[in-house]
């Protein structure tokens, strides 16, 4: 992260434990007061460094089939078709890459029978699709979004 000290590090340290802690109990534990850590976390929202939201347990909502759908794609349509899956309440997450699959999605569906809709109603249709791969998950041994930094480099790579 651009512009961020140590004592920022501790506090997202912290937060990534315990989303709820409250700015006095942080400032106590690293020995500064809750206005410094109302600013720090301000300051950090402010230039992009951090976003506060709440995570959601898939599972929770009855989404229990959760699977990355690869597509190759003409290469002009692309950006179109990233949109297009971008548009899906079942996709959460959606990538343009190099190599041979240039789409990469996440869909996140209640069974493989949504799933089955899902790829065949949609993707399936969709004007400049070359060929897709699915790949369920049956597990995720790790899955960490807390320590997804991105630098203002990074940052302006993306824009």
């Amino acid at each position: 992260m651009s512009n961020t000290d140590r004592l920022d590090e501790q506090i997202l340290e912290i937060l990534t434990n315990d989303a709820r802690i409250s700015n006095r109990e942080l400032g106590r534990l690293l020995n500064v007061s809750d206005v410094t850590i109302g600013k720090r976390l301000k300051s950090m929202q402010r230039s992009g460094a951090i976003r506060l939201a709440a995570l959601i347990d898939p599972s929770a909502l009855g989404l229990n089939c959760a699977a990355f759908i690869r597509l190759k794609v003409a290469a002009d349509m692309a950006r179109k078709i990233a949109a297009a899956a971008s548009e899906l309440k079942e996709v959460p997450f959606v990538a343009l890459t190099g190599g041979t699959h240039n789409v990469v999605t996440l869909a996140l569906v209640e069974d493989r029978q949504a799933l089955a809709h899902l790829v065949h109603n949609h993707f399936r249709k969709w004007e400049g699709v070359h060929s897709l791969e699915t790949h369920e998950l049956s597990s995720s041994p790790k899955h960490r979004l807390d320590v997804v930094r991105i630098t203002e480099k990074a940052r302006n790579k993306i824009r």
